[in-house]
């Protein structure tokens, strides 16, 4: 019957699976076979006594198989994001995991990306002042918190930029890449942000404001903001409304507010993401370079939380989600078909 299983059918399997169940039945499995169990999976995200005991003499059984529960764990529980247990729990993930031969991450050494690192040094300096202007970056992978001189609070993303006059005579920023906004409510005049093609009115308000390869998104957090392009006029006036500048066209979306935000804790919240989209955010926000075999696996889609502070978990979660070899050399990571 396969991994899609209907509700009422998973369920009675699932009572009969605890009672016939072994945990010999996982004596030859490996981290990434462990990664398309689905009562693994159940256990890793909602544990319960039943479950955990089930895991605990599977690891006293076969010591040799603890590191890899282990790792199998923490790829696992970073990568899928589920509110509430529900009875097709994983099908979002046997959407993107193809059952079969195991994933091997081989060594393959290649170059580092000359040019990545020369953009990372670039950034070493973060703060400059350019006649009149004050700007400050961030460099590849960093999240910068800064206090601007009216006391509002900015955070900025990797290889992200803010540039405002140094007399601070107006309160009106440009930015350049992505950053979070908590504007403090000082007057009637308000508080502008500027980016490519687009500008936003603030009062008090939080939002996020991501600019890159042509397309600028804003995200309220709190408060109400108006963006502006040459054309039209959009007001976010409640928590999650989205303008979305692209192709000289600006529309207003509903989203969720985290999937926008949580980059601020060094993580990404996706829903349902192109993988191309996902590599353009390596590349744009951390300095990455992907190199891929196949152009193919452009198309799959992502979901879940990444957390982006353990590299290594990044590199096999990505193997797994792909079906592929995949491998770093410096800041250049190679995906390979299996």
């Amino acid at each position: 019957m396969g991994h899609f299983l209907s509700p009422a059918i998973f369920y009675i399997q699932n009572s009969a699976f605890n009672m016939t169940h072994s945990v010999h039945n996982y004596s030859n499995y490996t981290m990434h076979q462990l990664l398309t169990a689905p009562y693994f999976l159940e256990w890793v995200r909602f544990p319960d006594a039943t479950n955990t005991a089930f895991w605990e003499e599977f690891k006293n059984t076969y010591p040799e198989k603890a590191a890899d529960v282990t790792r199998a764990a923490a790829i696992a529980s970073t990568m899928y994001v589920v509110k509430e247990k529900p009875a097709m729990l994983w099908e979002n993930i046997y959407k993107e995991i193809k059952p079969g031969p195991v994933v091997r991450l081989n060594i393959i050494w290649k170059a580092a990306a000359i040019f990545i690192l020369a953009i990372v040094a670039t950034w070493m300096i973060f703060r400059t002042h350019t006649n009149n202007n004050i700007e400050i970056a961030s460099r590849f992978g960093e999240v910068k918190k800064l206090i601007l001189p009216d006391s509002s609070e900015v955070t900025l993303n990797g290889n992200s930029s803010i540039r405002y006059s140094r007399n601070w005579n107006k309160r009106e920023v440009w930015i350049n890449g992505e950053a979070f906004f908590n504007v403090k409510h000082l007057n009637p005049d308000g508080f502008k942000v500027h980016s490519e093609e687009i500008d936003i009115n603030v009062l008090g308000t939080s939002f996020n404001i991501r600019s890159r390869r042509g397309t600028t998104s804003v995200v309220l957090n709190s408060g109400k903001v108006l963006v502006t392009d040459k054309d039209k006029q959009l007001l976010l006036s409640a928590p999650g409304d989205m303008a979305l500048y692209s192709k000289k066209d600006l529309v207003k979306k509903q989203v969720p507010v985290s999937n926008y935000t949580s980059w601020q804790q060094q993580k990404l919240q996706l829903d349902q993401v192109q993988v191309s989209a996902f590599f353009e955010m390596l590349e744009d926000d951390w300095g990455y370079n992907v190199q891929l075999s196949d152009s193919s696996l452009l198309q799959k889609k992502i979901s879940g939380e990444i957390d982006m502070k353990d590299k290594q978990v990044l590199m096999d979660a990505l193997a797994i989600i792909l079906d592929a070899n995949v491998t770093q050399q410096g800041s250049t990571i190679i995906v390979t078909t299996n």
